[in-house]
């Protein structure tokens, strides 16, 4: 596993566990912006470097 990957599934983890507690917080909705940005650009950053063949 490179280190996208691992950083995709934390983060998916994180994003999971902050739906889950922290609906009615202020910080949830910017931090699960922040989140699902990082996953997206973790999982394009990874698809870049290896194409599927």
């Amino acid at each position: 596993m490179t280190r996208s990957y691992v950083l995709v599934l934390l983060a998916v983890f994180a994003l999971f566990f902050l739906q889950l507690y922290a609906r009615e917080e202020a910080y949830s909705t910017p931090a699960s912006v922040v989140l699902v940005i990082l996953i997206l650009g973790a999982t394009l950053f990874q698809l870049r470097r290896k194409p599927n063949r």
